[in-house]
């Protein structure tokens, strides 16, 4: 232990400076008041146009085997009746086992932690969940829905909650408006709840992988969420309007006609392109010219983008397809989106869904895939050569239906991408019969 000093008085403890050396330098200097062995005032040279240096106390003792310096805070802010306490309890705490430095930085590091995870729901899906999804495949009309359901149906009620806090009930709060059991079934929003929760627990689990919760996801459905609205099982999917496959034809030629002159309307373009690809009208819009590919004539759908989650996809690409994409000003440079309006913006779904009520056909863009199946089934039942038939698997891979017990077995099977490309062809011939715009 340091050699005990002579207790000084507050009186000379005032006096003490920093020292000055040969050479007229200013350096600090330790001084020992004693009252408590290893108690120093430090005294620091002036900084600037400081008349004198700040004063620090300093405990200087053995940790272990190590000797350590303790800082107990600034004199005269701390007085040195308050030094020498701090200083004994100091000294009592390490006689007693414990490391004042290792402690310290425990408690600085469940500082950090827990201050890390005081970011509340609203701030952290702003800063952090919603950039990521802009940044991916996402395009700015499902962005715009984003903000726009959290801003209407989440953030009023958990937005300024921490993450560890919100619980099942919390995320009852926020469905039950909108898929509750008090709500009549004819009012209730299936699809929007459906959308809710699936962002709510999207954010939830990247929170989660972010360590800012560390209980399981409030907002699982599964054996969760689902016992309390199993009413919804009685509620049927809304069908998406479509037009029988008989008038394909013809508005595939309302379409064309509407693309006068040729080219004045990428938005009818793109409509083709979807219908002779069976896709999504939000496929078709978001779709880059990094997945088509002219030689094999093919479309690859990475996973993850689309509603390809799991796996890629291929669509058979068939000769009208082929042309279309030629067409658009894009093709030049093959980089970035395909299909874009006149002055380079991005298409919004409603650009797709709208037309054919504008055309004067009782139908929404979705629906064309619809129509597909239906022509499907039955040119299937009208084949007499069962060589010719189109398989039920094949069929639904058509559609991007990857999930269906009919399709499981042909994931083995190259997808059936040769099949698949037969029926596309097929599709495209008798959806072009009645226009002069088809490929040769």
């Amino acid at each position: 232990m340091p050699r005990k000093s002579k207790e000084l008085p507050d009186v000379a403890i005032r006096r003490l400076r920093h020292k000055v050396n040969a050479a007229g330098q200013s350096c600090k200097e330790k001084y020992p008041v004693g009252g408590v062995s290893g108690l120093y005032l430090q005294c620091n040279p002036p900084v600037s146009d400081e008349k004198n240096g700040s004063r620090q106390w300093i405990l200087r003792t053995l940790v272990g085997s190590k000797r350590k310096e303790f800082g107990l805070g600034g004199y005269p802010s701390v007085p040195t009746k308050n030094a020498r306490e701090a200083a004994r309890n100091l000294l009592e705490n390490i006689k007693s086992g414990v490391d004042p430095v290792s402690e310290k930085r425990t408690k600085q590091a469940l500082l950090r932690s827990i201050q890390a995870k005081e970011i509340t729901f609203e701030a952290y899906t702003r800063e952090t969940f919603i950039p990521h999804e802009a940044a991916g495949y996402k395009g700015t009309a499902q962005i715009r829905r984003l903000n726009q359901l959290l801003r209407d149906y989440v953030f009023p009620h958990i937005g300024s909650m921490f993450f560890e806090d919100i619980t099942k009930q919390d995320i009852q709060k926020i469905l039950d408006p909108i898929i509750g059991l008090k709500i009549p079934l004819e009012l209730i929003k299936k699809d929007t709840g459906q959308r809710v929760r699936n962002y709510v627990e999207a954010i939830i689990q990247r929170a989660i992988s972010d360590g800012l919760r560390e209980k399981a996801n409030p907002a699982v459905w599964k054996n969760n969420l689902d016992f309390k609205y199993k009413h919804l099982e009685q509620i049927e999917a809304k069908e998406h309007r479509a037009i029988h496959w008989a008038e394909l034809p013809k508005f595939i030629k309302a379409v064309n006609e509407l693309d006068k002159p040729t080219g004045s309307r990428p938005d009818a373009q793109c409509m083709i392109f979807m219908i002779l690809t069976v896709s999504r009208p939000q496929e078709a819009i978001l779709a880059d010219w990094k997945e088509i590919d002219l030689e094999t004539r093919a479309w690859h759908q990475p996973k993850g983008k689309y509603k390809s989650k799991k796996l890629d996809w291929d669509i058979p690409l068939c000769p009208t397809a082929i042309k279309i994409l030629k067409a658009q000003p894009s093709y030049a440079k093959q980089r970035g989106r395909i299909f874009s309006t006149l002055n380079g913006g991005e298409f919004y779904s409603a650009a797709l869904s709208s037309m054919p009520d504008t055309l004067g056909f009782d139908a929404v863009a979705h629906g064309f895939r619809s129509t597909f199946r239906t022509w499907g089934q039955d040119q299937t039942k009208s084949k007499t050569d069962i060589t010719q038939k189109y398989s039920e698997e094949a069929l639904e891979l058509s559609m991007k239906h990857v999930e269906t017990a009919a399709t499981r077995a042909a994931y083995a099977r190259s997808q059936l991408l040769e099949p698949r490309t037969i029926i596309i062809g097929d599709y495209e011939k008798y959806a072009m019969k009645d226009t002069s715009r088809r490929a040769k």
